[in-house]
């Protein structure tokens, strides 16, 4: 019975969520750091990571108070603890950062609040919150009484900025989980050619039109878990990308996410696409005021296969225009760059309230093959005209209106051009029940992704135009099993089909 006794203590041990994963704890409290909001503590918070990694691992606890600090270094088998009521908030001025040698865009620049480079074993935990005071390296913008936005608009970063706020590349066995990230100056957490990471419990929290304010991106790594997170952010929440200086990205799974964003939700590439990336799961999870709920797009190059996304509950109800519930693009960056590939797609059980159109479409050269949408569920409480705007400049992330003429311009919640066997099987549009359109979905300015143009809908009737359920020109293969499908109106055929092979049933 005692060694029993004695065996049971062990595991508790183990498996504590309190920061014992090491026996050595070092505060920099203990080693001057002045946790009042003012004192710059990067040096101190510097001394207590070297001391834990120097004997063999331990944890660093910032335990209460606001520690001002620049960029800290985390290292091998070095747990970052910052408990509740700890704050670890980045310093305002620029020159507190150290300037790295990467950084290959206005996004990911060499300036970070926390990085890991080459590292083994490291941990960012605790109820805490990692603060980038990011405000400091946007432009200003005009504010009411609250402290609010006026009018909604695209927040402008200054040219320096420290963006990503957290920094992990090249680097092995990377634990991050329950603490709190907010503000970013930029991009907020970014993983580079790292192997096999757990990002759990995470809340990210930014202004809903902060510039470039990535949640997480996972750039070239392999064997990634990203769940049950909260994240709201202007830009991408979740986005896996390969680009010409990382390696392929293969074996990332998302699941159990609460989603608020103005951009894309949960995606793949479409910016930063130079590499392969395969065996991508995203399921269970809600996402709100999205521009687009999900995307996969390749832009130069690469080919990604084996993609499953499973039970999302979504809305588009973003202040933009053409949004869209699902997206999948294939086209060219440049005119001399390669056509990509995008094969073995499910997307099933998804679930979305939406103005805009579901768009699946490849340039000439490109592919897209093997595709199957199932259980998909529309709901329209109003619907907007893509012919109202397509006159005006389109974001890249847009197909060309030089490779897809109609396909832009085509009036269907689903829309799918050169396409190599597509199966679409109980899907249901359930169009707008009143001629006006809801309060909620009348934002007063509605603006063009990635341009400052703004557009002011006329709202006075929820149907700006009618639609076909399904438009499709030159899709070879696959069918359409949908017998509750139907179009907005009498007028408007439930399929618009052509130059097309391909059975409905």
């Amino acid at each position: 019975m005692r060694k029993k006794f004695v065996l049971f203590a062990t595991v508790v041990t183990l498996f504590s969520t309190t920061p014992t994963a090491y026996p050595n704890i070092y505060k920099p409290t203990q080693l001057g750091a002045i946790p009042d909001g003012k004192t710059l503590n990067t040096a101190v918070i510097q001394q207590a990571i070297d001391k834990a990694n120097s004997h063999g691992g331990g944890t660093v606890l910032l335990d209460s108070g606001v520690f001002v600090s620049g960029t800290i270094f985390l290292k091998s088998n070095v747990t970052l603890h910052i408990a509740a009521g700890a704050t670890l908030l980045g310093s305002p001025r620029i020159e507190d950062y150290t300037e790295l040698t990467w950084g290959h865009n206005v996004d990911r620049q060499p300036y970070h609040l926390i990085v890991a480079d080459n590292a083994q074993n490291i941990t960012i935990e605790g109820k805490g919150t990692i603060d980038g005071n990011g405000e400091y390296f946007w432009e200003e913008y005009e504010r009411n009484a609250d402290g609010n936005m006026v009018i909604p608009r695209w927040i402008k970063a200054k040219k320096l900025k420290v963006s990503p706020l957290i920094e992990i590349t090249r680097s092995q066995n990377i634990y991050i989980h329950d603490v709190t990230i907010k503000t970013g100056g930029g991009w907020n957490l970014h993983l580079f050619d790292c192997d096999v990471a757990k990002i759990h419990g995470v809340n990210i929290i930014n202004n809903l039109y902060s510039p470039n304010s990535d949640g997480i991106d996972i750039t070239g790594c392999n064997d990634i878990i990203i769940s049950d997170c909260y994240i709201k952010t202007c830009d991408d929440a979740i986005c896996l990308k390969t680009t010409p200086d990382s390696r392929s990205c293969h074996r990332v799974t998302v699941t159990n996410c609460v989603i608020e964003t103005l951009c894309v939700a949960l995606k793949l590439g479409c910016t930063e696409s130079s590499k392969d990336i395969t065996d991508v799961t995203f399921n269970n999870c809600v996402v709100n005021k999205s521009s687009r709920a999900v995307m996969i797009g390749v832009r130069d190059g690469a080919t990604y296969d084996r993609i499953a996304i499973i039970n999302i509950v979504a809305n588009t109800n973003a202040p933009l225009v053409f949004n869209r519930p699902i997206q999948i693009l294939v086209n060219k960056l440049n005119p001399d760059s390669k056509a990509g590939t995008v094969r073995n797609v499910l997307i099933s059980n998804f679930i979305c309230e939406t103005e805009g159109r579901i768009l699946l479409t490849s340039a000439e050269g490109g592919l897209i093959e093997n595709v199957i949408l199932r259980d998909i569920v529309l709901r329209y409480p109003m619907i907007e005209s893509p012919q109202r705007y397509i006159g005006a400049k389109v974001s890249s992330q847009f197909p060309k209106p030089t490779d897809h003429p109609e396909a832009v311009t085509a009036n269907a919640a689903l829309v799918a051009e050169n396409i190599k066997n597509l199966v679409i099987e109980n899907m249901i549009v359930d169009w707008p029940l009143t001629d006006s359109t809801p309060i909620n979905w009348q934002h007063p300015e509605r603006i063009e992704n990635g341009t400052s143009h703004i557009h002011k809908p006329d709202y006075t009737k929820a149907r700006q135009t009618e639609f076909s359920a399904i438009w499709a020109r030159n899709v070879q293969g696959g069918y359409f099993r949908t017998p509750l499908l139907k179009s907005s109106s009498k007028t408007k055929p439930v399929f618009d089909i052509k130059k097309s092979n391909i059975k409905i049933l």
